[in-house]
């Protein structure tokens, strides 16, 4: 899966709310996790689901990266990742990356246009844009495909495959669901979960790994735990501010501190 596997991040978490859109997230919904490289707190990841402002029928789902622990103090990340989604039918609009990682200051656009199977990438302010072809259908990014998967009617044994934007170049993404079931994972009591499993798909060769997924099998579809695997070794992701008692990641009895409070956030 394209950008899952060349960034530290995370899967959106979900949650219901009385006044709610036709998917699983109120409006501002924040929710946070904790990524670890092994025994390293090496990450966190804040996503915000909201409507796009005076564009109907769009949503604005954004993440916000920031590093921990050892990370911070030799590569630091400030990361905002913006996707603005149509949601009927589900597609890509418009795919922001504003990254500053390790001191590398990148901002890109990439704009699909399936009018006329055209994308339109933006590589730096000041830069011509590049196109490139699309081909027939809908695209995906990192944003969207993840909160794709929070609303897909997932059975045991089902899968898709998306067609997913990375900057210029067009890629595949099977997800499936190996199943639906009472699961335990790791130390937290058994409840009734959806597993997900996500990789890349088509001809490219250049992103390899994995990702499996874990959320709840209710109306809010919360994503609890995530593992990663890709070049850099194996990522365990644990939501830690959202879920609510008993699903926020909590050692010892103890919220796990949330640095990224101390950033600029996005505002609902």
């Amino acid at each position: 899966m394209p950008l899952l596997f060349s960034l530290f991040l995370l899967i959106p978490a979900l949650a219901r709310a009385e006044n709610q859109a036709p998917f699983p997230w109120p409006t501002g919904e924040q929710l946070t996790y904790l990524i670890e490289w092994g025994p390293i707190d090496a990450a966190e990841a804040t996503f915000t689901a909201r409507p796009e402002p005076k564009r109907e029928g769009i949503e604005h789902l954004e993440l916000f990266l920031r590093s921990r622990g050892p990370i911070e103090a030799f590569f630091p990340i400030r990361t905002r990742i913006t996707s603005l989604t149509q949601i009927d039918p589900w597609r890509t609009t418009e795919y922001i990356q504003d990254r500053n990682e390790g001191g590398n200051v990148r901002n890109r656009r990439t704009v699909p246009d399936y009018s006329v199977r055209l994308g339109r990438f933006f590589p730096a302010p000041g830069k011509p844009e590049e196109n490139f072809e699309l081909l027939d259908g809908p695209y995906e990014d990192f944003g969207s495909m993840l909160y794709h998967v929070r609303t897909y009617p997932w059975k045991p044994g089902a899968f898709v495959t998306w067609q997913v934007i990375e900057n210029k170049e067009p890629l595949f993404a099977k997800i499936s669901c190996p199943r639906i079931d009472t699961i335990e994972i790791e130390d937290e009591p058994p409840r009734r979960l959806i597993e997900i499993f996500g990789e890349p798909h088509g001809p490219s060769t250049r992103h390899k790994g994995w990702m499996k997924i874990w959320m709840t099998d209710d109306n809010r579809r919360l994503p609890l735990l995530a593992k990663l695997k890709f070049q850099y070794g194996t990522f365990t992701i644990r939501l830690i501010r959202g879920g609510g008692p008993g699903l926020d990641y909590c050692p010892d009895g103890k919220p796990v501190p949330i640095l990224s409070d101390l950033e600029s956030m996005p505002k609902p």
